[in-house]
């Protein structure tokens, strides 16, 4: 039995300004490029195939995602109201679509942030649950995760698109590279221990696609006004495995669990069609809407609120009235409605076990903290709110160092600062206008020991965001000034002159000297992209990315080739060396880290580059 939470939607055909792109690592905003993913790294195990994030310039309708599978590409998961995640030939062509740009999920996009949170102090899980496309055969999805020497734990209550797999953060990371892989996220103690728990497929949207797991935004009600949402409530039909009464009040307990918290009140509904009201429906098979209910596979699905489904659907709950409903048993009643009331107000899954909103049901007395602070943060705080459960502070980014508009002569910056109130896991990140990234060390008091400078003026954002979206940015620009050269110094006569010097292997780059004589340890260094040590293409350049971590901070990773070549990747936690060039012939490719005590680490990768 798999409980599916969906939520629909139906999405008009207005124009619309480009709207950001919601993950739950990152906002962003891409630029009209209908080429953009030809340039990013592609790491396939089925070839022929592979998946984009596809921004429309209109909000996506139904007979847009028609047309799209009339072209062979096929729809798995709503990202925004004009943003798709699709599975697509290698030679597709969006001609005649109003395509505005075409990506791909990012390395950093498929690994949650309470993961990346975890191993930058030093605690990375043993255990994942992993999420692949739902194009994804199952069997190569398996195949997968043993090729990368990790072992699956075998749970018959996981979701038809999820794996529960145990490693290292390094085997994870590698595989999380791959194409067919969406999302990584942190895996419940119940799933670990095996016990009776029910999985949310996803919130799907129109023509039955499900939102990823990486999508990182909810969708709220509209709200005017100081005196928060009144949302009505109508039952139109009840389970008969239940008293009526019994039903009414575990459901309303699951209503009034939100509104103890947030500034929404519910009300008792003329009828099913009244605007803002939840009409809640027990019902077998096919009810009226596009998704019957299929005999015991599915127990509940969910509207989103307006405007994004339209009245008087909008909100909705049913529930499949062929389970064996219970009070404070199994298929908990309240606890079911308890998770359908937080879609219904506009919530959506969360990487956190200890929220409701988790993807994996299990009995629950009330709300986790997480999902009061985002409830909150949609509707305000409820005037008679516990005190054990105060509203969350706004969430605020400090840049102690460098100051806005500095200088200075060296060819990197550290950066520093504080960050508070939010929805815990706080992360913050840093980004340059030259394409650098990387993620801060800490999060409260974080610090980044080193962001690459180009000549001139650098614009380097810092952005922290938490579990409930929340973004705040700063921007300081950096002038890194040329360094003035000293004039030589005349050489004493008769001084022996010294012996030139030697040049390292190119697998084996030396370190910096140590600035640290007291910590010795290496950093950990991954290479995800390629993900074997021997490759062949026949393309003139290739690109690399992968993680590394240290327990002093990794200050830069850099690459060299056997044939001279060499440079600095972006970022750090994870990394990017892109268009590192190759001969005709065998090269040898080696990316190198260090950390803030002079310690480094190298991985070396053979690519033979064959004629055209």
């Amino acid at each position: 039995m798999v409980l599916r939470f969906f939520l629909f939607t139906v999405i008009g055909v207005a124009s619309m300004a480009a709207e950001t792109i919601h993950l739950k690592t990152r906002d962003f905003d891409p630029p009209a490029d209908r080429r953009e993913y030809l340039s990013q790294p592609l790491e396939r195990r089925s070839p022929g195939s592979s998946h984009y994030l596809i921004q429309f310039e209109a909000p996506v309708s139904a007979e847009m995602i028609e047309r799209l599978r009339a072209h062979g590409i096929v729809v798995t998961s709503y990202v925004g109201r004009s943003t798709l995640m699709v599975a697509a030939p290698d030679d597709f062509s969006v001609a005649g679509f109003p395509v505005r740009w075409i990506g791909r999920l990012e390395h950093r996009d498929k690994i949650s942030p309470l993961i990346t949170g975890q191993v930058a102090t030093g605690h990375a899980p043993g255990a994942y649950v992993v999420e692949f496309h739902p194009d994804v055969n199952m069997t190569e999805a398996r195949a997968m995760v043993r090729e990368q020497n990790l072992r699956l734990i075998e749970n018959r209550y996981m979701a038809s698109h999820h794996l529960l797999v145990a490693g290292n953060f390094g085997a994870i990371s590698s595989l999380a590279a791959w194409d067919e892989v969406a999302y990584v996220f942190p895996a419940s103690p119940e799933l670990l221990d095996g016990r009776h728990v029910y999985a949310c497929e996803g919130a799907a949207a129109a023509e039955s696609t499900t939102t990823g797991q990486f999508g990182g935004t909810g969708y709220p009600w509209t709200v005017t006004g100081p005196n928060g949402l009144t949302l009505g409530y109508y039952f139109s039909q009840l389970t008969q495995e239940l008293p009526a009464n019994a039903s009414q009040q575990q459901i309303l307990k699951a209503f009034n669990e939100w509104a103890k918290y947030a500034n929404v009140i519910f009300t008792s509904a003329p009828s099913a069609t009244a605007p803002q009201t939840v009409n809640v429906l027990f019902a077998t098979g096919a009810h009226g809407d596009a998704y019957p209910f299929d005999g015991s596979t599915i127990l509940a699905h969910t509207f989103y609120p307006a405007p994004l489904n339209p009245e008087p659907i909008a909100g909705d709950m049913h529930l499949n009235n062929d389970e064996r409903w219970q009070i404070g048993a199994d298929i908990d009643l309240y606890s079911v409605a308890l998770h359908e009331a937080g879609h219904a107000l506009g919530l959506v899954h969360v990487d956190d076990p200890n929220q409701v909103m988790y993807p994996y049901y299990r009995m629950r007395t009330g709300l986790g903290t997480g999902d009061i602070t985002v409830v909150q943060s949609y509707y305000g705080a409820a005037a008679g709110a516990p005190s054990s459960q105060p509203a969350p502070a706004q969430l605020t980014l400090t840049v102690q160092s460098p100051a806005a508009n500095s200088s200075t002569t060296a060819s990197t910056v550290s950066a520093s600062g504080l960050t508070s109130g939010g929805v815990a896991p706080v992360v913050v990140a840093w980004s340059t206008a030259n394409g650098e990234i990387g993620n801060a060390l800490g999060s409260a008091s974080w610090n980044i020991p080193s962001i690459p400078l180009n000549l001139g003026v650098n614009n380097i954002t810092i952005t922290a965001f938490d579990a409930a979206s929340h973004i705040v940015t700063q921007t300081i620009s950096v002038t890194q000034q040329a360094q003035q050269t000293a004039p030589p110094s005349t050489p004493t006569p008769n001084a022996p002159s010294a012996p030139p010097p030697s040049t390292p292997a190119p697998s084996a780059p030396s370190a910096p000297p140590s600035g640290s004589p007291g910590n010795t340890a290496p950093p950990s260094l991954l290479i995800t992209n390629p993900a074997s040590t021997i490759v062949s293409t026949t393309a003139a350049t290739i690109t690399f990315q992968g993680m590394a971590t240290d327990s002093v901070g990794v200050t830069s990773v850099t690459w060299s080739t056997s044939t001279g070549a060499s440079g600095t990747a972006s970022g750090t936690l994870t990394w990017i060396a892109q268009n590192i060039p190759l001969l005709v012939g065998t090269n040898t490719v080696t990316i190198s880290a260090y950390d803030a005590a002079g310690n480094s680490a190298w991985r070396s990768v053979t690519v033979v580059r064959t004629g055209n």
